[in-house]
């Protein structure tokens, strides 16, 4: 690793080498929006019909208009053509891209570590982004992050920083605890993906203060949702859910579908921002007599639900009704844990290191 702050350079190269990281950032972060948001929906990321465009009026952006950061505050945070509000979830992004680059050349130096931070940092800030949008970590960034975990296990072997297997060992071990939280609601398996894949990266030891740092953080930044849950939202997600679900069995039995005697369903999804996923892949066909509409369901409670949104929903369903509904506030892990991932990976054994101390 060579420094940047090293002696042999002068400070005037020491400065030009943290802001061209620090622009090198933020390019980079405008490029995760438009991943960020056309991920989800399939759409090609780049292309000559692909531009980026206003969200609202459609308009095709002007280079002027996609300088990172500082077109939208000297925009006004709005749109050039139709004045239409543009979300400071944009430059907040470009931004934290910037920081994140900066602090890891600042930290790293010139290394292979330092790519791979780069790396790092723009597939858990397109994972934060995803889960936040839609509640659920892409696949694609887990499997680059364990992409980058294979290339720090073969590193290993040469450099002997670390014994190859105990990136293995990581990735097992953090992977067990979360399946665990997992089956019990607490996680989702997008959080478990991550943090097998984090902890192949940045072995044992030093997955042990990533986990504690995204729990922590999330448990304070959990509380703090749940805080600003509108009073009486819960109730009237449950009434409502309940409501809606007794309608809908209503009318499958009428087409002679029903649970049959003696058998218990649950149906479970989630509610966010007032679309319902209950899946038709939690039927057991065990239990019914005929297919339920599953896709009826949603469509009712999308129609009634709209306000509602980060709820997870089940209904527990016999021969004769609905017996159970139960609506649950989700908590977004994802980005929380991505700190966490990115904190250990920066200074994970100075944070070990500083605990053993205390011990």
């Amino acid at each position: 690793m060579l420094s940047i702050f090293d002696e042999r350079f002068p400070m005037f190269y020491t400065v030009i080498f943290i802001v061209m990281t620090f622009v090198l950032g933020a390019v980079i972060g405008s490029f995760l929006n438009v991943v960020i948001i056309r991920t989800p929906r399939h759409e090609p990321i780049s292309g000559t019909h692909n531009r980026s465009h206003c969200m609202s009026c459609g308009h095709t952006l002007s280079p002027l208009d996609l300088v990172p950061i500082f077109s939208y505050i000297f925009l006004g945070g709005k749109c050039r053509y139709c004045k239409a509000h543009i979300s400071p979830r944009y430059w907040i992004v470009e931004l934290t891209a910037a920081l994140a680059f900066t602090l890891s050349v600042c930290t790293l130096g010139l290394s292979i570590s330092l790519v791979i931070a780069f790396v790092l940092a723009a597939a858990l800030i397109v994972a934060s982004g995803i889960d936040i949008d839609r509640m659920e970590i892409p696949y694609g960034c887990s499997i680059v992050i364990a992409g980058l975990g294979v290339i720090a296990t073969i590193i290993s072997v040469f450099t002997g920083d670390m014994p190859w297997y105990d990136h293995l060992i990581g990735a097992a071990a953090i992977a067990v605890p979360f399946a665990l939280l997992a089956m019990f609601g607490a996680m989702g398996g997008g959080d478990v993906q991550l943090m097998a894949a984090a902890g192949l990266l940045l072995g044992w030891k030093n997955i042990i203060p990533a986990a504690a740092i995204g729990i922590v953080l999330g448990a304070i930044g959990g509380s703090l949702e749940l805080l600003t849950v509108p009073k009486g939202t819960k109730k009237l997600a449950k009434e409502k859910s309940l409501e809606i679900a007794e309608k809908w069995y209503e009318m499958q039995k009428e087409n002679d579908v029903y649970v049959l005697t003696d058998k218990t369903e649950a149906l479970y999804g989630s509610i966010f921002k007032g679309k319902s996923d209950i899946a038709p892949d939690c039927i057991d066909p065990k239990c019914w007599n005929g297919t339920p509409d599953i896709a009826k369901l949603n469509e009712m409670l999308n129609a009634e639900l709209s306000e509602v949104s980060k709820f997870g929903i089940s209904l527990v369903l016999t021969n004769e009704k609905v017996t159970k509904v139960t609506c649950k506030r989700q908590v977004v892990f994802g980005p929380y844990l991505s700190v966490g991932i990115f904190a250990a990976y920066l200074f994970g054994s100075t944070i070990v290191s500083w605990y053993m101390g205390l011990l």
